[in-house]
């Protein structure tokens, strides 16, 4: 998503800085935990950001409590009053905080709400971090992300995360969906490369919200029930596998069926995705699903759990498969693809297709354009002379 903006900025000539929290765990030195509170400052530091004048990594004051990373602090301060244009791109609005602790207009394009980015990370905290989560983040949680949603001008990455939005704030807040634009000059199909049987996984699968072992579960089933068309064998993309990933693999009898394909530059991947018969996306929860997309403008077919942004996309018969949680029903529509050649150039010809209608750069330029038009005429509201 950061990316998508610095470019859209730059087609401008806007030159633009990007500043982020820093993770306590990354870089201690810039953040004032509880054990060193009246002892520490906060700090920021200079750092490179591909496309950007200059990056900045800005610490948190008691960051255990989450709900402070963004909290106004002073190097944050120091930012927003030297800046003209104040843009949050961020998974949530927890990242909007500095703008609206200081009544700075803003505009913001969201992934999802707070408790549906996290939910699933959550179930994996240490016991002292999730008692914490349960007395007292979440709370203070609750309060502050309606009035950071309230306090600017938004953008969702997908209908779902925009029905999520409007549902925290009890009214409707989001001004537009904007979704993340796929460069169909690079991603191309080609029917001549594809390995039948070929199924995709694409993602950070170290996060438990990908679900990688429901993929893994329907895999192992559709290879042993298959009596028509290939054995299907699997890539997954997107890192370097851990010891309890490649465990799975095996206790599953997937030796030699899956390869862990790690992270990719958009140019590489572009040509990996051109060897899929088709793409599984077992995700508990989706802003959207860039990875599903980008496999799409390949002329992927897409299986999808009904996860909240492929539910925008996804349909049935003409471009993919939206299924439940159950590793029956999707193995099922994995297998029936791989082994019915016309329908699966049937789907692979939908799913360019919906691509090159909804998900164009220049779509998302005209979006952008009229969000940036609209954040001006609040500011010159705000302030007339």
């Amino acid at each position: 998503m950061l990316r998508v903006v610095l470019r859209l900025l730059a087609e401008r000539g806007i030159e633009s800085e990007v500043a982020w929290y820093e993770p306590w765990s990354l870089t201690p030195g810039l953040s004032v935990p509880f054990f060193r509170l009246g002892i520490g400052e906060i700090r920021a530091e200079r750092r490179e950001v591909e496309g950007a004048a200059a990056g900045h990594a800005i610490g948190a004051w008691l960051p255990e409590l989450e709900v402070t990373h963004y909290r106004a602090t002073e190097p944050w301060r120091g930012l927003i009053a030297r800046a003209d244009l104040h843009l949050v791109v961020s998974g949530t609005a927890m990242a909007a905080r500095a703008f609206a602790d200081t009544r700075t207009p803003f505009l913001a394009w969201l992934a999802s709400d707070w408790h549906g980015d996290r939910k699933d990370r959550v179930r994996d905290f240490p016991r002292a971090r999730r008692l914490l989560d349960r007395a007292l983040v979440r709370l203070l949680a609750r309060r502050l992300e309606p009035r950071l949603l309230a306090s600017g001008k938004i953008l969702a990455l997908s209908e779902p995360t925009r029905r999520a939005l409007d549902a925290v704030a009890r009214r409707s807040v989001v001004s537009a969906v904007m979704p993340q634009p796929i460069d169909l000059d690079v991603i191309q199909p080609d029917s001549a490369a594809v390995v039948a049987g070929r199924v995709g996984f694409i993602g950070r699968f170290d996060d438990p919200r990908k679900n990688l072992t429901l993929f893994l579960d329907a895999l192992a089933l559709a290879r042993s029930g298959h009596s028509s068309g290939p054995a299907l064998t699997a890539e997954v993309i997107g890192g370097a596998p851990a010891g309890g990933h490649l465990e799975a693999v095996d206790r599953r009898g997937l030796q030699g069926a899956v390869e862990f394909v790690p992270y990719l530059s958009p140019g590489l991947l572009a040509e990996r995705l051109k060897s899929l018969d088709l793409v599984a996306l077992t995700s508990h929860q989706e802003g959207l699903g860039i990875a599903a997309l980008e496999a799409m403008a390949s002329g992927c077919p897409l299986v999808s759990t009904r996860c909240g942004g492929p539910e925008e996309y996804v349909r049935e018969g003409e471009n993919g498969y939206l299924t439940g949680f159950a590793m029956e029903e999707i193995s099922m529509r994995l297998g029936a693809i791989a082994s019915n050649r016309k329908l699966r150039a049937l789907l692979s010809s939908g799913a360019r297709a919906t691509i090159e209608a909804r998900y164009s750069w220049a779509a998302v330029r005209e979006i952008f354009g009229a969000a940036l038009d609209d954040l001006e005429e609040a500011k010159m509201e705000r302030n007339p002379e």
